[in-house]
């Protein structure tokens, strides 16, 4: 039985299908190890991209992209890692801060008693209870982290390799950055108008809803660690970071953590500076959001707030720490996919 052209044609295509998906597979397997650097070195470059393009009118695109690329590095990344170190180092201070203000509690006659009164009608542990979980959360930490002396030096070699592939791979986004644009655009299956409509409503979206967001958050958690600091509350480095994680959830924000450290502060007496702290952490820490978040959209497409928050957490759910950002970063590519979805249709109705 002999087969035909249009068979023929089938079965080639069929291969070559095949084939492709075996490539496509390749890939993933060859890019997974790399993925979360390769994502990291996008976001930054993407941050990076407003001055980057100033530097490249002056020097050109590869010298440009190298100096960009140390920018970053010493404005960005070197900080982030001081400031882990330096969180990692008063976290067993937190602790103590924690436990002292619950043994506070449990000297505080008026205290206890409205402590007594809420745990009967909240179920909440008793205040020795917290005290005794604080203390075996320390004691346990402390042991892992003794235990786990060359398990954390071969992490920190697994890390300083992932940044150098980082800050390789930005280098390569900052100098090529046109190119891999123009493919991109070649790609969508759109006409030229509702690619540039998608690609700035998406630039826009993941401006506002992320890199907006994440700046103003970095600023409340940096003016809540001074505050604490400014006011002699241990740790405040470990809690401005803290402050700056609660600055992503809505409604409470930084005040999950500076409106207990001014009970606490009531609860030993200083009524001073629990006065300040909840005055400052009212006016400063908080209207940080009103005053800078208007200031960094304006006139970009605001993404509403929980989009950005289940996205938030989606990511992180989904990507780890990276989905902090790469949770709103694909939130925003579907609102915008939607949008240009939603002005096609209304423009079909209309004609």
């Amino acid at each position: 039985m002999s087969v035909t052209d249009t068979e023929r044609q089938r079965l080639n295509m069929l291969l070559f299908y095949a084939f492709v998906l075996l490539l496509a597979y390749l890939a993933c397997r060859i890019l997974q190890p790399f993925l979360m650097p390769l994502v990291w070195a996008g976001i930054l470059a993407l941050c990076a991209q407003p001055a980057h393009k100033r530097l490249v009118a002056w020097r050109g695109s590869t010298v440009a992209a190298a100096i960009s690329t140390i920018a970053v590095a010493l404005l960005l990344i070197v900080p982030a890692v001081v400031l882990t170190i330096a969180m990692l180092g008063e976290m067993s201070q937190a602790l103590s801060g924690l436990q002292n203000a619950l043994a506070g509690i449990r000297e505080n006659e008026k205290l206890l008693a409205a402590w007594t009164w809420i745990e009967a009608h909240v179920p909440l542990p008793t205040p020795d209870e917290m005290k005794a979980r604080l203390t075996d959360l320390a004691a346990r930490l402390t042991r892992y982290l003794a235990g786990q002396a060359g398990a954390v030096l071969q992490g920190s070699s697994v890390f300083v390799f992932k940044l150098f592939v980082t800050l390789f791979a930005l280098f390569f986004f900052l100098r090529d950055g046109r190119e891999l644009g123009e493919v991109i655009r070649k790609i969508l299956p759109f006409d030229a108008k509702r690619k540039e409509e998608l690609i700035g409503r998406t630039r826009d979206l993941v401006f506002a809803g992320t890199m907006a967001t994440l700046a103003v958050a970095a600023a409340q958690g940096l003016a809540g660690g001074i505050l604490f600091a400014i006011l002699g509350i241990r740790a405040p480095i470990f809690w401005g970071v803290v402050m700056g994680f609660c600055a992503l959830l809505p409604l409470f924000g930084t005040a999950l953590v500076w409106g207990p450290a001014a009970v606490g502060l009531f609860i030993g007496g200083s009524w001073v500076r629990a006065l300040l702290l909840i005055t400052l952490g009212i006016a400063v820490v908080g209207g940080l959001d009103n005053f800078l978040r208007p200031a960094l959209v304006s006139g970009k497409t605001r993404m509403n707030g929980l989009v950005v928050f289940i996205s938030l957490l989606g990511g992180v759910a989904a990507f780890g720490f990276v989905g902090i950002v790469l949770g709103p970063v694909v939130a925003a590519a579907v609102i915008s996919l939607l949008q240009l979805g939603a002005a096609d249709a209304e423009g079909d109705g209309g004609a």
